[in-house]
């Protein structure tokens, strides 16, 4: 994949979760734990080497972070230090915003791993 198209993928991500957030409801929850991995997939793109490979790998692990961030915390958090507690409980059903959110991050994480050189 050109490096150009791949370029484009680490504007258009952040744009298209920011336009969905506008058109569909998707709760600051699954908005923040897209940005932590579109931050994981700048790390890995602007500091590994050799680029040819920095690029794309950032793409596929920034996306299936995102993903199974936003898959993993749909209905509340839990941590270990308190596993009987749930918090921000979310009882109702998951808002499509988010379901597609989800889907953009596999989408990135897909262009990712196509893009990446296994050879």
């Amino acid at each position: 994949m050109p490096r150009t198209v791949l370029l484009a993928a680490y504007v258009a991500w952040p744009t298209g979760v920011a336009l969905l957030r506008l058109v569909a409801h998707a709760r600051g929850r699954c908005l923040v734990f897209t940005g932590a991995g579109y931050l994981i997939a700048l790390v890995i793109a602007t500091t590994a080497t050799p680029s040819s490979v920095a690029v794309p790998l950032g793409l596929m692990l920034g996306g299936v972070i995102g993903a199974v961030l936003c898959l993993g915390t749909g209905h509340g958090l839990t941590f270990t230090f308190d596993p009987e507690t749930t918090y921000w409980v979310y009882e109702g059903k998951i808002p499509r915003g988010d379901r597609l959110v989800e889907v953009l991050n596999v989408l990135v994480a897909i262009c990712g791993g196509v893009s990446v050189n296994w050879g």
